[in-house]
């Protein structure tokens, strides 16, 4: 469409133009207002105003064709709406042939702008493009002949179509990465409305004014739409938790609910692209069923078809998979949709590609390919060049798949766009990896991306969107670069990236405490004033992705007093090459104080596809080394572990789960208890590392072993393991494990055990000294005795051993809360929050917990619990399980308990289990954070006594925890303890002394980390 084939049309100048006609006008056809000839109604000379067609039209005509253009336009935008671009298209075509013979200039730009916007949807972005511009080209002549005529309120006729062909230019800069120009045409749209505004109703009709804000809305969309082009994932995935949350609202507005309807669905589709690309696939999935079930039989539900067909492939139904993309291929077709055309052929060509079917899959990416050049899509373009390259590596075609890898990433550093720059790269670099190209031109690229994308996860708010984006994005690049790093044996550089993946530091984001726990409790009603910081009750709900937590990303770490770090000019060629910010923090050391001639060992673990194993000395803290564990060897250990430990399966019963880890192949005889500690030490232990442990030993002092676990292995009872004497040559069935051990030497009878806190984990000074407090099984409302969520410790009186051991303390001094006799400090009513709180406000020199942890939810930290005398109407971030509140981590972060003792006990259900998450930071790493400088933990879940009648483990077990956090060195105390009970064990291997109850039992150490700074 030329500006010189449109007409201006606009109802009748009341006055005569009186200056000359503008040399913009004279090309045009006609410059005529409502289709009357201009010069035949002033009188003047016709000549240079061109001819009317409409001029021939009688009134009657002139009425029903607009009539006509109005219905046209109303079932364009209805076909338009379900994404039936072919017969949109059509419609809009006959409402521009009316629009000509009615000479109506504002018909026609209302007709071609909303056609950018179809062809937009359609993936057609070259039509889209000379559809927008023209509108704004002919809206300059437009505006032109307005002035020329005098008529200037009449801009508005044809203002709104100037602002959708905007929004299809800002969408278009968008796409192609020019985030600049669609910020500016952007703020041009808020500048531009904010002036119809102030011109008020007199001036611009309703429909140009957004009285209820759905214009500011969808501009709030394109906002999500750059942040995505900038690389912001994180942020525009907040922004459309709050965009979502605002339409609810609008949506209850009858004028504007259909409008509404298509925002939430845009809003939802980019929820769900953000979150698949994180790797939130159960997120991404529901989100896509909801498209689906809300546009059942329609385009958009085709399309969200495509993306659930993926789950289905990995689910084992290929064929349906496949099926369900093809029909939804064929129903885009017909609707036009040819971007979503393309998108199909490229998912499907991606379930062949995983499938084994290059040659197939190569065709569909061929298909796809054709219509994204015909579409000048060039994002879409990018992503089929990767999957080219990834099936020419596939067949060996190594020259092909570099040619693939070089195109899209130099469309991507050309488009600026922060993800796609990552993505190419990443496909770039592992093509070079598996060709065998030179290691350290791979490594070059390979390695500054590995940082980004374990630094971007610290963007997210959410921390499933962290935990995700570990999983799916950070975690494969990181297994490459650390399999890179073994072949180009540089286990230094390896060693510091292990460090800093397990360096992640605690919950940030609150300045200060926002969660009353004492006093009274805030009103629903009452909003909190503006110079209050803490939460109203109402605002705090009832999951923890709703609060204001961000996990704070590594510091600058130190690797030793000798050395810098290796990995420092990588990150900041990780920052330069992808735009992250570099944070001014303090640099950390990553290691303990060395005990005066006690060497200690330091192990971290990484998973990384495979698990990786990182550790050195604090004798010798430059010489490293690292070791790769097969994922199936890792695997095997937490089968066998899992099939003996006492936490339940899902699905199980509590008492279902005590009986299978104490028969005969698990914990309940010393021959499976001893196979499961040798399988677990052939899979984890690598031989440097039993053997220096044997020598530091030899040298009669017993060695410190201080084990930062990997997810994979958080539930490992270290001490437990059997140290190998030879390793075998060829992989042994179970039976000849035997064969690798001369004895029955364990890890504890060489050295003592602890865990090693993360080192970014920020540490504040501890409470000064004073009583023990003492929170012991207490009471938790709405549950029995017996119940899920009953007692731990059983029924207890005055001569039972743990209430002897507490009337030893008090007869020493007084405990809090104050009691008369130990029997008074279990199974209390008022052991809540807010005890809590108030208990620890004064002097106190260690906590003692037993009773009940879990996990409220499984997918972080912060929602670890521990279950006290809380009832619900307490505030606090978990769901209320009946009439009771679990007490989380994250409540812990954000309430006013932010001291702790010097040292703690959590002795509960797998209260160790922190480290099991991806995000680690839940109840053992914030008591931590706030504090404790040693922590007493299990790693499974305990049985409680009554699995042993005639005998009382479990009080045996915080009697040993009690008596070692009051003494000099607990570490070394409690190990000596589980030692004691291993011989037992050894000497008299019966239920009551099986490993279940005393091996889960571990230490937090950071007394000697050196980190005391506040966060």
């Amino acid at each position: 469409m030329r500006s010189s084939d449109v007409l201006v049309g606009m109802p009748p100048p009341q006055n005569p133009p009186d200056r000359p006609l503008p040399p913009e006008l004279g090309p045009a056809s006609s410059h005529g207002y409502n289709c009357r000839c201009v010069a035949a109604h002033f009188g003047l000379d016709p000549a240079p105003y061109g001819v009317l067609p409409a001029c021939s039209l009688s009134e009657r005509q002139y009425r029903k064709l607009l009539l006509e253009a109005a219905q046209v336009q109303d079932e364009a935008k209805r076909l338009a709406a379900v994404r039936n671009v072919a017969g949109a298209h059509r419609k809009y075509t006959r409402m521009r042939e009316i629009a000509h013979r009615l000479d109506r200039t504002d018909l026609d730009l209302a007709a071609v702008s909303d056609l950018a916007t179809v062809f937009y949807s359609a993936g057609d972005l070259r039509n889209a493009r000379q559809c927008a511009e023209a509108v704004l080209q002919v809206f300059k002549v437009s505006t032109a002949a307005i002035v020329h005529f005098g008529q200037y309120a009449e801009v508005r006729m044809i203002e709104g179509s100037r602002e959708v062909a905007d929004r299809v230019l800002i969408s278009l800069a968008t796409e192609e990465g020019d985030v600049a120009k669609a910020r500016e045409l952007i703020a041009g749209q808020r500048r531009r409305a904010a002036f119809r505004k102030e011109a008020g109703p007199e001036q611009y009709p309703p429909e140009l004014l957004d009285v209820h804000g759905t214009d500011e809305m969808e501009l709030r969309i394109f906002d999500v739409r750059v942040q995505i082009a900038a690389g912001d994932l994180a942020g525009a995935r907040a922004a459309l938790e709050e965009i979502l949350a605002a339409l609810e609202v609008l949506a209850e507005v009858d004028e504007i609910r259909e409008r509404v309807t298509h925002q939430q669905t845009m809003a939802r589709a980019e929820r769900a692209r953000i979150r698949q690309a994180g790797g939130e696939d159960a997120d991404a999935r529901a989100d896509m069923l909801r498209l689906s079930a809300q546009h059942e039989g329609g385009p958009m539900a085709a399309k969200a078809g495509i993306g659930l067909a993926e789950a289905r492939a990995l689910a084992g139904d290929l064929p349906g998979a496949v099926a369900t993309i093809v029909a939804a291929r064929d129903e885009l077709a017909t609707a036009g949709l040819t971007g979503d055309v393309a998108e199909a052929s490229h998912a499907l060509g991606m379930l062949l590609l995983y499938a084994g079917d290059v040659a197939q899959a190569r065709a569909q990416f061929e298909h796809a390919k054709t219509i994204r050049t015909a579409n000048g899509d060039v994002p879409g373009l990018r992503v089929t060049d990767t999957a080219l390259a990834r099936c020419a590596a596939a067949e060996g075609d190594w020259a092909t798949a570099e040619d693939y890898a070089t195109r899209a990433r130099e469309s991507a550093r050309a488009s600026g766009d922060w993800s796609d720059c990552l993505h190419t790269d990443f496909v770039a670099a592992a093509v070079g990896f598996a060709r065998g190209k030179e290691p350290r031109a791979v490594l070059d690229l390979l390695l500054p991306l590995t940082l980004a994308a374990a630094e971007y996860r610290f963007e997210f708010v959410s921390p499933q969107a962290r935990t995700a984006w570990a999983r799916e994005i950070a975690a494969p690049t990181m297994g490459m670069a650390l399999a890179l790093l073994s072949q180009l044996q540089e286990p230094r550089l390896a060693a510091e990236l292990i460090e800093r993946t397990c360096a992640a530091g605690a919950y940030t984001g609150v300045e200060g405490p926002s969660l009353g726990l004492t006093g009274t409790l805030p009103s629903l009603e009452i909003l909190p004033s503006t110079e209050d910081t803490r939460l109203p009750l109402a605002a705090l709900g009832s999951v923890t992705s709703s609060l204001p937590l961000r996990l704070a990303p590594p510091p600058a770490l130190r690797w030793s007093p000798a050395s810098s770090s290796e990995l420092e000019p990588w990150l900041r060629l990780a920052a330069e090459r992808y735009g992250l910010p570099r944070r001014a923090t303090e640099t950390v050391e990553t290691w303990p104080a060395a005990k005066h001639g006690r060497e200690t060992f330091l192990l971290r673990f990484a998973d990384a596809g495979h698990t990786f194993l990182t550790w050195r000395t604090t004798e010798d803290l430059d010489t490293v080394h690292t070791h790769p564990i097969d994922f199936a060897l890792v695997g095997t250990a937490r089968q066998v572990l899992d099939a003996a430990s006492p936490t339940p399966h899902e699905g199980e019963s509590v008492a279902d789960a005590v009986r299978r880890s104490l028969g005969e192949d698990a914990f309940g005889s010393f021959a499976g208890e001893q196979r499961l500690a040798r399988v677990l030490a052939l899979n984890l232990l690598p031989a440097d590392l039993v053997a220096a442990l044997r020598r530091a030993a030899d040298g009669g002092n017993r060695p410190l072993l201080r084990i930062q676990p990997s997810p994979s292995l958080a539930g490992v009872p270290w001490g437990l393991l059997a140290l190998p004497d030879r390793r075998a040559d060829h992989v042994l069935e179970i039976d000849g494990i035997g064969t690798c051990f001369d004895g029955d030497e364990r890890v504890l009878d060489v050295a003592d055990v602890s865990l090693l806190a993360p080192a970014a984990i920020p540490r504040r000074p501890p409470a000064a000294d004073g009583p023990p407090v003492y929170l012991l099984d207490p009471r938790i409302p709405g549950q029995s005795a017996f119940g899920e969520l009953g007692s731990v410790l059983g029924k207890q009186d005055g001569t039972s051993p743990l209430i002897r051991h507490l009337d030893a303390r008090l007869a020493e001094g007084p405990v809090l809360p104050a009691v008369g006799r130990g029997l008074d400090l279990v199974r209390r009513t008022d052991t809540d929050r807010r005890l809590l709180a108030e208990l620890l406000s004064r002097p106190c020199s260690r906590l003692v917990f037993v009773g009940h942890v879990s996990r409220v939810r499984d997918e972080y930290g912060a929602q670890t619990a521990l279950h006290l005398s809380c009832s619900a109407e307490l505030p606090g971030t978990a769901a209320p399980i009946g009439p009771h509140r679990p007490f989380t981590a994250a409540d812990l972060v954000l309430s006013d308990v932010d001291t702790m003792p010097a040292r703690v006990a959590l002795i509960g259900c797998a209260s160790a289990s922190d480290f099991g998450l991806a995000e680690p930071f839940g109840v053992l790493l914030a008591t931590v954070a706030a504090g404790a400088g040693l922590v007493a933990a299990t790693v499974w879940a305990l049985p409680t006594s009554a699995a042993v009648p005639g005998s009382d483990p479990m009080s045996e077990l915080v009697i040993a925890v009690d008596t070692a956090l009051a003494g000099e060195d607990p570490v070394t105390e409690l190990c000596a303890w589980q030692r004691s009970r291993l011989a037992r064990w050894r000497e008299k291997p019966e239920p009551a002394s099986s490993p279940v109850f005393w091996a889960p039992l571990t230490c937090l150490d950071a007394t000697d980390d050196g980190k005391t700074w506040v966060r």
